[in-house]
């Protein structure tokens, strides 16, 4: 195994040992992960060389050797492109997503092995080891380094569990998409508040909308703020229209008025107009709580015809299923049926009879501490909002109350 901080600024020579210049970077396929090119630097000028004429990288040689009549060309400040990845550039000292450990750590130095003639990169240290590496590299000899830094705690990632922030490479994009879409959406949240602000936009920018609705919906709230405020407009639109119109509601109202009616007039006219309607009340009134995005039943139903329509449900909608409104034609509040109740309900009897004794509502303009004081009095799962006539407006859910009181502490 060899340690990029061993072979940084190595001697290159040609075959007669004559010095050309020393290491720079290695330029790495993002593919089978196999250094492709030596680039090293001579003065202010950039040269790369494939690694098919790389005779020997040996730092207890102290030098890279390159072939007999091997002649290096000049190199762009990039380093690599397109598919390429540059170890230098864009690896070593980099944050990056440890997929499988769901966090965010920074990269000390890069293990590399020789396999066949060709050299590839398998692990990247996180861990003291690894710094203690890159601080004695090139002071004292590799041998003793290797001794010191045995002493130190040791921790690596494989190469397959390493998510860049900000890769160059499609392939490696889409590594890092697919790994990231595999994680729970509160794991990735916490990644996202381990970044620095233009690494969360970046990921959240490579990430699928519905992915990263799911994830945003879970970070703080000045998170969410930071990151709608630094992607562009219509990716911002694309992620509010996937999140339930109160959510997407409580983010815009902590964005500047300017940037928050820019993102609602980039949105779905129907996903903006919910919204709307949402922001129009006090942030900590039942209207401002409220989600107007719910599952609703009418009231000559079947308890039946009831659980064969949830069966049907899109999953943001069932997934804070708990208990189901029921309604007249008018839109009218007639109770509240708990899941639980519905499924002990024989299947031809009407959905009235699955409904709770109770059905307690509040209007819009109801105040945090009364809706706090129905959930605490009836232990509900789900109070809902009338206007003066009695019609539902929307629902509010356990979960949004618990969320804006931890929000208050």
């Amino acid at each position: 195994m060899i340690h990029f901080s061993e072979v940084l600024a190595l001697p290159v020579t040609d075959s007669e040992l004559k010095r050309l210049g020393k290491v720079d970077d290695l330029v790495v396929d993002s593919g089978e992960a196999a250094v492709q090119s030596l680039v090293l630097r001579r003065g202010k000028e950039r040269l790369a060389v494939p690694w098919s004429q790389v005779t020997a990288l040996s730092p207890d040689h102290g030098r890279a050797e390159l072939a007999e009549g091997s002649t290096p060309v000049p190199v762009g400040a990039g380093g690599g492109e397109g598919e390429l990845l540059a170890l230098k550039r864009d690896v070593l000292d980099k944050q990056i997503i440890d997929t499988h450990g769901r966090k965010v750590v920074r990269v000390n130095d890069i293990a590399l092995e020789e396999q066949e003639g060709r050299l590839y990169l398998r692990r990247v240290d996180v861990g003291l080891a690894g710094a203690v590496r890159r601080l004695l590299a090139g002071v004292v000899r590799p041998q003793v380094v290797r001794r010191l830094a045995a002493g130190f705690p040791h921790r690596d990632i494989r190469w397959d569990y390493v998510g860049l922030v900000d890769p160059r490479s499609a392939t490696i994009r889409l590594k890092v998409h697919q790994q990231l879409a595999r994680l729970h959406p509160a794991d990735l949240a916490d990644i996202i508040e381990d970044l620095g602000r233009v690494e969360r936009s970046a990921i959240v920018s490579s990430l699928d909308p519905e992915t990263a609705a799911q994830a945003l919906s879970e970070t703080e709230p000045e998170v969410q703020a930071a990151v709608v405020e630094q992607i562009t407009t219509d990716r911002a639109a694309d992620l509010l229209e996937e999140m339930p119109p109160d959510e997407a509601a409580d983010i815009l109202g902590d964005l500047s008025e300017e940037r928050s009616q820019a993102v609602l007039d980039a949105m779905e006219e129907e996903d903006a107009d919910d919204v709307r309607e949402l922001l129009s009340f006090e942030e900590n009134s039942a209207g401002g709580l409220m989600t107007t995005e719910f599952f609703r039943a009418g009231e000559s139903w079947s308890a039946g015809d009831v659980l064969e329509a949830i069966r049907g449900l899109d999953d943001p909608v069932i997934s804070e299923l708990d208990e189901v409104p029921v309604v007249t034609e008018k839109g009218k509040l007639v109770g509240v049926a708990p899941l639980a109740a519905l499924v002990r309900t024989p299947a031809e009897a009407p959905v009235t009879a699955a409904c709770r004794t109770e059905t307690p509502s509040v209007g819009p303009g109801a105040p945090f501490a009364e809706v706090v004081s129905w959930f605490e009095k009836y232990h509900l799962r789900t109070l809902a909002v009338v206007d003066e006539h009695e019609t539902l407006m929307g629902i509010i859910n356990v979960e949004d109350v618990f969320t804006r009181l931890s929000r208050r502490r």
